[in-house]
């Protein structure tokens, strides 16, 4: 029997403050159950002593050492989660004023997952950002009819603004990749994909408000080509996920990601074309880089 509507996890590393503001964000009430994973952050930028949510009576703080990274710490939010939704949030973002509410108007829905609207802002002056827009512009195409629901939710593969059965996770032992960038892509697509169609809630309300930060992982992975490559890596196995049954699915084409790896120097190049060529992957979305092309010519 669950205890709890809501388990809400939170991976964090080195950013107290910011995960104060998300806690902050999130009532103290028993229906909603709150795991904080820190991620082996530095005793030189957390104090332990003081860290964030100790003090809560809903929240559990799990200290874990083995610096895995963003995925490795939600797998371990979701082993300890017995609520009836899980509920993703990245320690610098932070709810809504009405999140909880909006939350529980949707407690009772038929569905295995339900996506919502996000805002976007600068982390530090609170000023506008862009990062929510092609989620939300998906979301509006599904309500047009534009698109599908499945495809609304892989237009931004990320785990924030939406809420996820457990059981339908569990069952389906569906877990994070333990990478050093896009983890969540394959949860994403794997929860995506599996589920019936029928079971794919949409929303308009603005659950989730996602922030920029200069030096998030988003902001250092284009300047890093370790970053680059096993983003590369995990497109390749998103592609091979889709590409028999969910065709309609696919993600940028991998050429033209493939021709983004000049920016980090020949070296990274030649290693991206080589692990492209491994996996025979040069072709993956080739009909969608047509498309793109026939597009931009008609254009002219």
């Amino acid at each position: 029997m669950n205890h709890h509507l809501f388990s809400i996890i939170i991976p964090h590393h080195n950013i107290p403050q910011l995960l104060q503001r998300c806690l902050d964000s999130i009532p103290n009430t028993p229906d909603v159950q709150v795991i904080v994973v820190d991620d082996n952050s530095s005793e030189e930028k957390v104090d332990f002593e003081l860290f964030p949510g100790l003090k809560r009576s809903n929240v559990t703080c799990i200290f874990d050492k083995v610096g895995g990274g963003a995925g490795h710490a939600r797998n371990i939010g979701m082993s300890h989660a017995d609520g009836e939704w899980l509920v993703f949030a990245d320690a610098g973002d932070f709810f809504t004023t009405d999140a909880f509410n909006i939350l529980h108007r949707h407690k009772e829905c038929p569905y295995d997952i339900i996506l919502f609207k996000a805002d976007s802002v600068n982390s530090d002056d609170y000023s506008p950002s862009d990062r929510h827009l092609v989620l939300n512009d998906a979301l509006d195409d599904a309500f047009n009819g534009t698109i599908s629901a499945k495809e609304a939710l892989l237009a931004k593969p990320v785990p924030w603004c939406k809420m996820v059965k457990r059981d339908y996770v569990q069952k389906r032992n569906i877990l994070f990749d333990e990478t050093m960038s896009s983890n969540d892509v394959m949860f994403v697509a794997k929860t995506t994909c599996w589920a019936n169609k029928e079971a794919i809630g949409i929303s308009t309300d603005v659950l989730y408000t996602v922030t920029t930060r200069t030096s998030s992982l988003m902001g250092n992975w284009k300047k890093d080509p370790e970053n680059y490559l096993c983003r590369l890596e995990v497109m390749i196995r998103y592609h091979e996920f889709v590409k028999k049954d969910y065709p309609e699915l696919r993600k940028e084409p991998i050429i033209l990601t493939l021709v983004k790896s000049w920016k980090y120097g020949v070296n990274t190049f030649f290693r991206a074309f080589s692990l492209v060529l491994r996996k025979k992957a040069l072709f993956y979305g080739f009909d969608i880089f047509l498309k793109i092309v026939n597009n931009h010519t008609l254009k002219l």
